[in-house]
């Protein structure tokens, strides 16, 4: 049996907050993953719908690649922190919402952009996050608290496996909710 091996995330990502900006700034412009979006989608959807102006230095900032991973940084409750998404794909001059983080894989570790989704959804993640999250008024996720969180993974290419089945039987899932819909 091949053993999987526990890391930090911090020696698997960088962390980063997204763009802040005023209202009027929105619903023109350029794509952008909002919080919705997040909390939502295991991965982000192939178009996004939001628009946000943003400046060139603000999209290279705030910029959406494949691998990124997605956490809603804030909530009302403890239990809806840290929701994620993950880019299956570069979104060109896109940026991501300021109530986010972005976890972008640095490299030194190699991570399926798939199986990565499927873990930030597990319940030993989401157990990790309500145990270390601290409530004040709302539910905060801070880069300290993602650096003393650890993902245990297995090689390359078994995280490619896991992560094409656990994908395929997502398909089946949503394909049998459509098939029900249309019944009724």
């Amino acid at each position: 049996m091949e053993e999987w091996k526990e890391y930090k995330l911090g020696e698997i990502f960088d962390f980063n907050n997204g763009l802040s900006k005023g209202g009027k700034f929105f619903g023109h412009g350029y794509d952008f993953v909002s919080f919705k979006t997040v909390f939502k989608n295991h991965f982000l959807p192939n178009t996004l719908d939001d628009l946000v102006e943003s400046s060139k230095k603000e999209r290279e900032k705030f910029s959406v690649k494949e691998g990124d991973v997605f956490l809603t940084r804030t909530s009302e409750t403890q239990n809806e922190l840290a929701y994620s998404c993950v880019a299956l794909k570069d979104y060109p001059n896109a940026t991501y919402n300021g109530f986010t983080k972005r976890l972008r894989p640095n490299g030194k570790i190699k991570i399926d952009s798939i199986f990565s989704a499927y873990f930030f959804r597990s319940a030993i993640f989401r157990n990790q996050v309500t145990s270390m999250s601290n409530m004040v008024t709302r539910a905060s996720l801070s880069n300290e608290m993602l650096d003393r969180m650890s993902i245990k993974i297995p090689s390359y290419d078994l995280q490619k496996t896991i992560g094409k089945i656990l994908f395929s039987f997502d398909a089946k899932i949503q394909l049998n909710k459509r098939i029900n819909d249309n019944l009724n």
